[in-house]
């Protein structure tokens, strides 16, 4: 199940709330791509930002649209442990696919206390668990002896890894590895992942769908080069902080507002320019976005 492209989905805003109609129209239009599902409340959802109830709200709306269609990954994340064990016991209630589950952070825990957060949330639900490896964001690593004692737990079932220097060693476990690196996709799925959790899918979901199929059928030259030719524009998308550049491109694609909450920022008007053109240029080569 864990496996191809995961679209972790904005959050729209408009006059600084939930903009329930516009994640329901966009969530419509990606359920037309070849994504294999969505992850809600992720970092590019801003669920940092959100509090209880706008996280309800985003859930339902989306649930609403996307119904069984797609599997939703639900993300939890924080720095207590027992408020994302009551999260997930919260949460529990929607048919979701998962959850997104990230180490506490701030606080920096040994490996010890990291597989302890992580057993504790498994053992709150029967629904599946998606590790979130993201040391830039929490902290700390997740270290891959760490997920070798963790995949005993019958329901943790994937890991989303997002520093090359941990693919191949992550790939050797019998545990479904998601690419969260954009720009690092074909190297992920070399050291043996099985798909991507891409914030550029938004855009790109097709090319990455494609790029995984050329790897697939041992083309690999070829899925670098597809891949490559994304690269530029990936980078426009992540020059500002997640994921204001991502709302500024899918406002320039009639999507969405381009509104964050502070204290991220909106994308600037220089980089609403070089978006503007990266994606008409690729709109020149390829017809579409998707």
């Amino acid at each position: 199940m864990y496996s191809a492209i995961w679209l972790p989905i904005v959050t729209p805003f408009r006059n600084g709330q939930v903009d329930v109609d516009a994640l329901q129209r966009l969530a419509d239009h990606c359920l037309r791509t070849e994504i294999s599902g969505f992850v809600a409340l992720g970092t590019t959802g801003e669920a940092a930002l959100l509090d209880h109830h706008e996280r309800m709200t985003v859930l339902q709306a989306l649930f609403e649209v996307v119904g069984t269609r797609l599997p939703i990954v639900v993300g939890v994340g924080g720095i207590n442990t027992s408020e994302m064990v009551r999260d997930v016991q919260q949460f529990d209630h929607w048919d979701s696919g998962g959850y997104l589950v990230s180490a506490p952070a701030y606080i920096c825990p040994d490996q010890r206390g990291i597989q302890w957060h992580f057993e504790e949330v498994a053992r709150a639900t029967d629904r599946p668990i998606v590790l979130y490896d993201v040391p830039h964001r929490t902290g700390v690593s997740i270290a891959s002896d760490t997920v070798k004692r963790l995949v005993e737990c019958s329901n943790i079932v994937a890991i989303k890894a997002c520093a090359r220097e941990t693919f191949r060693a992550l790939g050797a476990l019998p545990i479904s590895m998601l690419c969260g690196s954009d720009e690092m996709f074909v190297d992920c799925l070399e050291a043996g992942g099985t798909g991507g959790i891409l914030a550029s899918a938004h855009l790109f979901a097709d090319a990455f769908v494609d790029i995984q199929a050329s790897f697939a059928a041992g083309r690999i030259e070829e899925a670098r080069a597809q891949l490559e030719r994304l690269v530029p524009t990936i980078k426009l998308l992540f020059s500002a902080p997640n994921p204001a550049a991502i709302k500024a491109a899918l406002a320039i694609t009639g999507h969405i507002d381009g509104e964050t909450r502070m204290p991220i920022c909106a994308a600037s008007s220089a980089l609403m320019e070089q978006l503007r053109a990266a994606l008409a240029s690729r709109v020149a080569v390829v017809g579409a976005i998707a």
